[in-house]
């Protein structure tokens, strides 16, 4: 115990607050009672004759003493607030004079306080009347109105209650003390680098500094793919996690998995910009600056379809409801079903990427440096507003719960931007990561996408906390530059794909193993005819009919 009170007197004596005595009197008032209410008296003691401050104040002491005493009339004079507080402090200090006028037996007093009690809380006032008209274990009903049993204890709470509930000046002082306390653990939630926006981890203590586990990132590295022809731009999960489809700089695709690897040489006569999983996984599609668009069998890498009315470039592709959507430099987003039927087409500037939500889609416009939002409906035509930014837009992304959305401008200063898809507003700026003219892609993940992921031009994987500006963890990925990461969600496996001609594959825990390495092969006989004919330009009408009834029904875009 004296251990304990020189280390309070210690603490307090090291507080310079030399030119404002008011202040320090006020902070020393705070610990005074919080020792008090932990029961340490004698430190309560020792600290007031070593500061010379009183515990309360005289204006605070006789507050205090009113309710103690159960001079309820003497306390009400001593204070003014509003209308509003009268009646929830007149009710409550109502409630423990008709609780003692019962414990006195005087009932004819009690039920004359009980119709006025039940004006203000019917549901309450039911359960005060059985303490008269009820012959029961009283102890019962004051553990249903949440009051001890001793009238004293009952008078201090209805002190406390009166305090949290003027909540200013001299009356405060415990709520202050609380509030102090919220407020630095705030402060190291804020600080903290792995910390989310959840109530889940309120039960700290300011004695050690906060610091939740970094369990959520994926770290270890468990899968090294090497072999590759040249540069890996491209490396992407299905959306199951067991495949993966690759584009490298020598224009080849490869559908690989832990059990299976299949390289696809020459897949397009120019650079691969885009690939993506059908919502089975069955398919994958990619896309070209030859104009093209290629959809592959995923477990035996052969042909299936072409497409090629785009008369340009195709920079992106995405796939939502069964639906394959393109875009690129020709100024229109086409709409096809699996087996390459051209359904619908929606006019559109140069689109680098497309990307969906439930409400809408959301178009990264190469050229106007901006992300326009459009309504999700099977007409496309509505445009709710532009995310304009001031630079070049490298690479975009959307969280899985669809609240935010992530922006690369990075091609000369490395910047990521946090938007909120709720407000359309800038919430955060990430720094720290290296770029030279690569554009690097970036994405959420962990459960609750709480996460933003990029590459480094070093080789560096850094990662974000989306709740907050400060940078996070970063681990040693490669060996060259990251073009591509990407998380899923349901494995929470990280993917890199890097200039270095590997891929690796990251998990959150692998103590005590090691990675496995896997070779993918050098040559793969491709199958060059599709199991269709290329689409010609022309549709049936007929399918653009069936496609117009689909839109029109449940299903929207």
């Amino acid at each position: 115990m004296q251990v304990f009170d020189n280390l309070a007197l210690q603490e307090v004596q090291s507080i310079g607050i030399d030119k404002s005595p008011e202040r320090l009197q006020e902070i020393i008032r705070m610990i005074l009672q919080e020792l008090s209410q932990m029961g340490y008296d004698d430190a309560c003691k020792m600290l007031e004759e070593e500061s010379q401050t009183k515990l309360d104040s005289t204006q605070m002491s006789n507050f205090k003493e009113s309710f103690l005493n159960g001079d309820y009339e003497k306390l009400l004079q001593q204070l003014e607030f509003s209308e509003t507080i009268n009646r929830k402090l007149q009710y409550e200090i109502q409630k423990q004079l008709y609780i003692e006028l019962v414990q006195q037996k005087n009932y004819e007093q009690a039920v004359n306080l009980l119709r006025q009690l039940s004006e203000n809380n019917e549901q309450e006032s039911q359960v005060l009347a059985k303490m008269i008209f009820l012959q029961e274990d009283v102890s019962i009903l004051y553990t249903q109105l949440s009051i001890p049993t001793e009238q004293s204890e009952q008078r201090m709470q209805l002190y406390y209650k009166t305090l949290n509930l003027l909540n200013f000046g001299e009356f405060s002082l415990k709520t202050q003390f609380d509030k102090v306390i919220d407020q630095a653990l705030d402060y190291q939630f804020k600080r903290c680098p792995y910390h989310n926006d959840s109530q889940e981890n309120r039960n700290n203590s300011l004695l050690l500094d906060h610091n939740c586990q970094s369990y959520q990132i994926p770290k270890n590295n468990s899968i090294l793919f090497q072999g590759f022809d040249d540069e890996v731009w491209i490396g992407k999960f299905s959306n199951s996690g067991i495949w993966i489809g690759c584009a490298t700089k020598q224009n080849s695709i490869y559908i690989i998995s832990k059990e299976k690897q299949q390289k696809i040489s020459k897949a397009h006569d120019m650079d691969i910009n885009s690939l993506v999983f059908s919502s089975d996984d069955k398919l994958l599609f990619s896309a070209s600056n030859d104009k093209k668009i290629n959809g592959y069998d995923v477990l035996n890498a052969q042909l299936k379809v072409t497409m090629n009315q785009h008369t340009n470039e195709v920079l992106c592709l995405a796939f939502y409801k069964n639906y394959l959507f393109s875009g690129g430099v020709d100024g229109w987003i086409g709409i096809w079903q699996e087996n390459g039927k051209l359904v619908n087409q929606v006019k559109s500037k140069v689109v680098k990427n497309i990307l969906f939500t439930d409400q809408y889609m959301l178009l990264h416009n190469a050229a106007i440096f901006s992300i326009t939002v459009i309504e999700n409906d099977s007409k496309f035509n509505k445009i709710i507003t532009n995310l304009e930014e001031q630079e070049l837009i490298v690479s975009s992304a959307v969280s899985q719960n669809q609240q935010f959305l992530v922006l690369n401008v990075s091609r000369e200063k490395p910047k990521l931007n946090l938007w909120s898809l709720k407000t359309f507003q800038k919430l955060h700026v990430f720094y720290g990561f290296q770029v030279k003219g690569i554009e690097m892609k970036c994405c959420f993940g962990s459960q609750k996408d709480n996460y933003v992921c990029v590459g480094s031009q070093d080789g560096k994987v850094h990662f974000f906390n989306k709740n907050n500006q400060l940078q996070q963890n970063v681990i040693d990925g490669h060996n060259q530059a990251i073009n591509f990461v990407d998380w899923n969600s349901l494995t929470g496996q990280l993917l890199t794909a890097s200039d270095d001609k590997t891929i690796k594959i990251w998990v959150q825990d692998q103590i005590g193993q090691s990675s496995q390495l896997i070779n993918v092969p050098n040559e793969y006989e491709q199958q060059l005819n599709s199991q269709y004919e290329e689409i010609e330009d022309e549709q049936d009408d007929h399918e653009e009919e069936e496609y117009q009834q689909q839109s029109d029904g449940d299903q929207s875009f």
